[in-house]
């Protein structure tokens, strides 16, 4: 990000804005940084780039072009002194910018916008509740706003943050943490617990890597059976075998069904997007949306936005924000379905609805659709067969009573 001052001389001086093009544009830009020239706002355009820099570094500028082959054109002038020209043959406008100017003066003393970065527990409404309790939000003046005051204030009153920094540029708070690091629940991996089935079917694989397994391929389960025990039987041959009980953990592929029900109407309005975009900019102030210059649509019209970016000068940020948008028309019409056409929509609708949530390895099998045909619609009921994980983990009931009878203990003790 460049620097504030010198853009801000130059702009003082007056600046002007240039494009060079030709086939020698990397010598050009290596010259122009070996003799330390001053340019910023560079882009690549069709065939060269454009810049603005210094009326001093046009001279030299001009000079590297000639060495190299390149052409310099001058795009336009600009700068306080163009602007001052300008403002001669229009006093209303020479009166608007010194109003301008001190109201963006005034406005940038403020804090317009605060933002939170690095949380991921704590939310964002907390962060900034617990800010304006302590003197920074929007709409607050900068001088009143202690950022080392704000930062240990956040530290001691939040448990969960380890580092906090407040800084503030133009007007602009940004709020950047780093929360605690939560310690692993012990009873996640010691605890004894049973795999159970999550839901009905027929086992097709169960792999074993802790516990006893008590059901094999080939075997029908039902919701809550227990697929792998944390039983464990332990002992030398010969002697009496004792139970152990362990964290059973393992995988069980098996085969379910389900049920997904999708519809689809004969009839429906689709929109056929033609002719002109426009585009349109709204500049933004808090939550104050000024759109001076809405595009005229003749027809109905979908809005998107493209970007939505601060307005600043470098480092420099100010309390408005430009958001750019394109309208695109659109005309509409019915679009009618025959009733095979709409069973092959509905198909690949129930196939995708299958698969939603199925993690690497599961699949659809197989799918058996019954359709309903209505004057308006088809419906279509689908019996979807899945190959899926079904194990999920249950803590042992005598082993979660006595764990919460040690946490209850452990809370007295503290």
């Amino acid at each position: 990000m460049r620097n504030l001052l010198p853009v801000l001389w130059y702009y003082l001086r007056g600046y002007v804005m240039i494009r060079i093009t030709g086939f020698s544009m990397e010598r050009f830009m290596n010259l122009a940084a070996y003799r330390r020239i001053l340019f910023w706002d560079a882009k690549g355009v069709s065939g060269g780039m454009e810049m603005k820099t210094s009326l001093a570094g046009l001279k030299e500028l001009e000079e590297c072009a000639q060495k190299t082959g390149c052409y310099l054109e001058i795009l336009a002038l600009g700068g306080l002194p163009e602007k001052m020209r300008h403002a001669k043959t229009h006093p209303i406008f020479a009166v608007g910018i010194l109003f301008f100017a001190a109201a963006l003066y005034v406005l940038s003393s403020f804090v317009w916008v605060v933002h939170v970065e690095g949380n991921e527990r704590l939310t964002e409404e907390e962060i900034l509740t617990a800010c304006e309790a302590y003197g920074l939000k929007p709409g607050k003046w900068k001088k009143q706003v202690d950022a080392d005051a704000v930062t240990k204030a956040l530290l001691a009153d939040i448990s969960d943050l380890s580092w906090v920094s407040v800084s503030i540029k133009g007007a602009e708070a940004t709020v950047k943490v780093a929360e605690t690091i939560v310690a692993p629940t012990p009873m996640e991996e010691e605890t004894p617990c049973d795999i159970i089935a999550e839901k009905d079917g027929v086992v097709e694989k169960i792999t074993a890597a802790k516990g006893t397994p008590l059901v094999q391929a080939g075997d029908v389960v039902q919701a809550g059976d227990v697929l792998i025990s944390a039983e464990v039987l332990v002992g030398l041959e010969g002697e009496p075998m004792e139970t152990e009980y362990v964290a059973a953990s393992g995988s069980v592929q098996a085969t379910t069904w389900a049920e997904v029900t999708e519809e689809q109407m004969l009839t429906e309005t689709e929109k056929i997007f033609g002719g002109k975009e426009k585009e349109n900019h709204v500049l933004l102030f808090g939550d104050l949306e000024l759109d001076f210059i809405k595009p005229h649509m003749e027809s109905d019209f979908d809005k998107e936005v493209l970007e939505e970016k601060n307005i600043g000068l470098g480092d420099w940020t100010l309390p408005f924000s430009l958001r750019t948008e394109v309208y695109r028309p659109y005309e509409t019409a019915e679009k009618i379905y025959t009733v095979e056409e709409a069973k092959a929509l509905l198909e690949a609708k129930c196939k995708e609805k299958a698969a939603e949530g199925l993690a690497e390895g599961e699949s659809v099998e197989q799918t058996e659709i019954r359709y309903e045909t209505y004057t308006d619609r088809v419906r279509a009921v689908c019996k979807v067969t899945l190959s899926e994980e079904i194990g999920k983990k249950q803590v042992r009931k005598e082993f979660d009573a006595e764990d919460e009878s040690n946490r209850e203990n452990h809370s007295v003790g503290e």
